[in-house]
């Protein structure tokens, strides 16, 4: 009886150890799908009840909340607001030309800025910021 239970307890391992790495493959296979981005997604995803039945996909669908937002057409104000901080001497002309280089890229992030102080970095956030407040103000 002894070599059974073994044969049991065999199979239920590699079973369990064959379903964590499945789930570990799921996850990976996940993350990868979900940072490829838009682009690695199908178009429309339309449930059909009914397959004699034809549904056409809805007129003005809902935002999809994945997407990161699309930068602004003109980034003028925001480089505007950059070129006053070069102009008051607070961060350098080399300073402003990488934040400006990350505006027309579409995202500015202060954590890859190197070589800003701490003051410098919360005056370009603080003038980004102001920036997009009044771009969202006049929206209104």
């Amino acid at each position: 009886m002894s070599d059974h239970n073994s044969r049991s307890a065999r199979l239920r391992y590699t079973a369990i150890g064959a379903l964590a790495a499945l789930a570990a493959v799921g996850a990976i296979a996940g993350t990868a799908a979900l940072a490829a981005g838009p682009s690695a997604k199908t178009g429309n995803h339309v449930a059909v009840a009914n397959c004699g039945a034809t549904t056409k996909p809805p007129a003005t669908p809902a935002p999809d909340k994945t997407h990161a937002p699309q930068p602004s057409a003109s980034p003028q104000l925001f480089l505007s607001a950059i070129q006053r901080l070069v102009d008051n001497g607070t961060i350098t002309a080399t300073e402003g030309q990488a934040v400006d280089r990350e505006i027309r890229e579409g995202r500015v992030d202060t954590q890859t800025l190197s070589g800003f102080s701490q003051a410098q970095l919360q005056a370009v956030e603080q003038a980004l910021e102001s920036t997009k407040r009044a771009l969202a103000g006049s929206a209104q």
